[in-house]
């Protein structure tokens, strides 16, 4: 198989880079102009910008997959680069898909559609649900449009909504949260016993192929996460400990985190300077979420690397940077 991958020299777009050319598939990547060649590993590079229609023309040409991985994402995103990437972006994207003839699509979306509700099942099937947040409310709206195309019979859609993703590569997560514990800035949120949702970047790629090569995923939606999570206190303590660090002891309740976050965002907007606590971070980590993963397991989703040694790898990439 012959597949086009945007976002290919992104988090997870270079383990599943690997991961397809391991399996015996062709892969296709997508840089920006100014992106070294050298970024892609394996693969044939092509060019272009997903919020630049002209720029995509023809690239995916002979393809028999496209699977979207590029969005804005992180603290900082604007409307505007949001609305840009995650909307505008996905679908130039689908239009040269359908331009070129393919009809496999597979969309990386997140489990931020649902709200970020506590109380309620979020399988797949429960319904998207705007908040105000930019990220996931353009995921959303990406969604949309592509269903939209898969109910016109244009696309034979597939969309993953992983939790947060976490391994080597990640400029997000672990970083932001290695930085705090260093600081002596970290709290625990809330009391500590709800669950991590994490899911590591090598089964979520692992994943990505799984899809591609069955047929029996076209039209569905499947949520990933760890099969079996700790609780943030026993997560925080591991990070902590592989990193020589003492464990956090400090408590915030959420609502109070809540409102220091939106505090030191508007003082991050004043001072240029990244807060160390956003109000998305206090949504991820302050609550429990229940994302069932019947859908995925039953496709043969497994856990691959255990949280503890996923975080003991990138520990270990930490301490020798």
């Amino acid at each position: 198989m012959r597949v086009f991958i945007t976002g290919a020299t992104g988090f997870v777009g270079r383990v599943l880079v690997e991961e397809l050319s391991a399996a015996g598939h062709e892969v296709v990547g997508l840089l920006l102009p100014s992106e070294p060649s050298e970024a892609l590993t394996q693969g044939t590079v092509v060019r272009g910008d997903i919020t630049d229609a002209a720029s995509l023309a023809g690239l995916c040409h002979g393809c028999d997959a496209v699977v979207h991985l590029a969005g804005a994402v992180g603290y900082g995103q604007s409307w505007e680069a949001c609305r840009a990437v995650n909307v505008r972006g996905t679908r130039l994207v689908a239009a040269e898909a359908q331009r070129a003839g393919i009809r496999r699509f597979v969309h990386m979306s997140s489990v931020c559609v649902y709200g970020r509700r506590v109380g309620s099942v979020l399988d797949e099937q429960a319904p998207m649900v705007e908040i105000g947040d930019p990220y996931g409310d353009t995921k959303i709206e990406a969604e949309q449009c592509l269903r939209e195309l898969q109910a016109a019979g244009s696309l034979d859609l597939t969309v993953l909504r992983p939790t947060v993703i976490y391994g080597s590569g990640d400029r997000l997560f672990m970083p932001k949260l290695v930085e705090n514990l260093r600081g002596g800035g970290a709290c625990i949120i809330g009391r500590g016993d709800n669950t991590v949702d994490l899911v590591h970047v090598r089964d979520v790629a692992a994943f990505l192929v799984t899809v591609l090569e069955t047929p029996e995923t076209i039209g569905r939606t499947f949520n990933l996460n760890n099969l079996s999570n700790p609780t943030w206190s026993e997560f925080l303590t591991l990070v902590a400990r592989e990193l020589g660090l003492p464990p956090p002891t400090r408590r915030l309740p959420y609502g109070l985190a809540f409102v220091v976050a939106g505090a030191m965002e508007l003082v991050a907007q004043l001072t240029g300077k990244p807060p160390k606590l956003t109000r998305y971070g206090v949504r991820v980590i302050g609550r429990q979420y229940d994302y069932p993963l019947a859908q995925a397991r039953a496709l043969g989703f497994t856990q691959s690397v255990s949280l503890e040694d996923g975080v003991r790898a990138w520990a270990a990439l930490a301490l020798a940077s």
